[in-house]
């Protein structure tokens, strides 16, 4: 016999990023992000080989977000942007920089 279902809960617990624009970034970019809670969001830039180009850490609100990066630093390139919130994984985005 299988265990009985939860209860349906509408309480948002976690956060969903929506979009990284403008993915051909010149000096900057934004993450479109709806947090349902509060908590700390990293983001990782890793360059082609995987090394870890950036570092951002933002304490993150309940809402609709936009979180601007300066990314004016990078060189040109492929890189991808990896999002942790509460240290668990959440999306990744691959972007190129001019």
């Amino acid at each position: 016999m299988s265990p009985a279902p939860k209860p349906f809960t509408d309480k948002c617990i976690q956060m969903h990023i929506e979009s990284l624009q403008p993915m051909l970034v010149e000096d900057s970019s934004h993450l479109t992000v709806l947090d349902c809670t509060t908590g700390r969001l990293v983001l990782k830039v890793l360059d082609i080989q995987g090394r870890v180009a950036k570092t951002v850490v933002t304490s993150m609100e309940e809402g609709n977000q936009q979180i601007a990066l300066n990314m004016s630093d990078l060189r040109s390139g492929v890189y991808v942007l990896n999002a942790f919130f509460r240290d668990s994984f959440i999306k990744s985005f691959r972007f190129t920089k001019q």
